[in-house]
């Protein structure tokens, strides 16, 4: 019987293996079990990834990017029925597709994305800018066409926003392609010689594609001194002290760009969101701006992005033949 429980024990431990011998020494204050394994392991974790702000890739079509535009101008018509703070005389840039092709896409056009040569002038352009129009920006709203502004003002639809159902009186106007030849008519548009509704405060104007040049200076004919002093007071993006107005704000902009060095990009605005810039593959964002950026912060960005230099011949104080300051969109 002695010999048997000899062998049991010595078998027991020989499962449970040789006995533990502690490594904290007599007076050494006890230590929770595990607590340095825990840190070490805490310590040994790495660091986890910087959040990433995440974008909306930009449009890759001019119905995509004209769909974008309607989403706008739904966030617009929506804070002026609140009377929140927001702009109420504002310009759209609406991509068009290129000249006499049957696509889609959003392609490069030139200075500003609207130097296509269309072979039919203005009514061709007028043409596929209200098909645009009619088929996504204003997509599910009440709206009415009324037609041309006027038989002399060339490319200049316009259309009423809100309460062609209802009956009351509609909250928002959009007009197309006034420019520096056409801004007359503009003008009694906006002091309510068409509509004393278009002339009041509350009302929102959306400008599509407008071809007048920085604030009003080349509107109408040299000598038409009176024409051109009331477009400075109301086409200016300045107020009288040199600060921003809100008015006729780009809200929405999407436009393809091209460096001299032939590096492509996409401009994206969509308010009340900031200016950006995109790479050619709408992968990552190049520049980010609160305003609209130049054409040469554009190029620069661009050929920085890719890692080119600028093009031969391309000069950085070519101050004559820039043309940052245009409002041509």
């Amino acid at each position: 019987e002695m010999h048997a429980r000899t062998m049991t024990s010595a078998m027991a431990s020989s499962r449970l293996g040789p006995p533990r011998v502690s490594s904290r020494r007599r007076g050494d204050p006890r230590r929770p079990a595990g607590r340095v394994s825990r840190l070490r392991c805490r310590a040994s974790l790495p660091e986890p990834p910087a959040a990433k702000t995440a974008f909306r890739a930009p449009p890759t079509t001019c119905s995509g990017a004209a769909s974008e535009a309607r989403a706008v101008i739904r966030l617009l018509r929506e804070a002026a029925a609140r009377n929140e703070p927001c702009p109420r005389r504002v310009r759209v840039e609406l991509p068009l597709p290129l000249a006499d092709l049957d696509s889609d896409a959003l392609a490069f056009a030139g200075l500003h994305g609207q130097a296509s040569d269309w072979s039919g002038g203005i009514d061709q352009r007028f043409r596929v800018t209200k098909g645009l129009i009619d088929a996504f920006v204003l997509d599910g709203y009440e709206n009415e066409y009324l037609g041309l502004l006027d038989r002399d003002a060339d490319g200049m639809g316009v259309w009423k926003i809100g309460g062609s159902i209802t009956g009351g009186a509609h909250d928002a106007t959009l007009v197309t392609h006034p420019s520096d030849t056409t801004a007359g008519f503009f003008l009694k548009l906006l002091d309510g010689e068409y509509g004393a509704r278009v002339a009041e405060d509350d009302h929102l104007i959306i400008v599509v594609n407008a071809f007048w040049s920085g604030s009003g200076e080349k509107v109408g004919q040299p000598w038409e001194f009176a024409l051109r002093r009331r477009a400075r007071e109301v086409l200016s993006v300045k107020a009288e002290n040199g600060t921003t107005n809100q008015n006729w704000e780009k809200v929405y902009c999407a436009r393809r760009c091209r460096s001299a060095a032939g590096v492509e990009g996409t401009l994206i605005r969509a308010w009340p969101g900031s200016w950006r810039l995109f790479d050619a593959e709408g992968v990552r964002v190049v520049l980010e701006a609160s305003t609209e950026p130049s054409n040469r912060a554009i190029a620069e960005a661009l050929n920085a992005d890719a890692d080119v230099g600028d093009a031969a011949g391309y000069n950085r104080d070519a101050a004559d033949t820039s043309r940052d300051d245009d409002v041509i969109t």
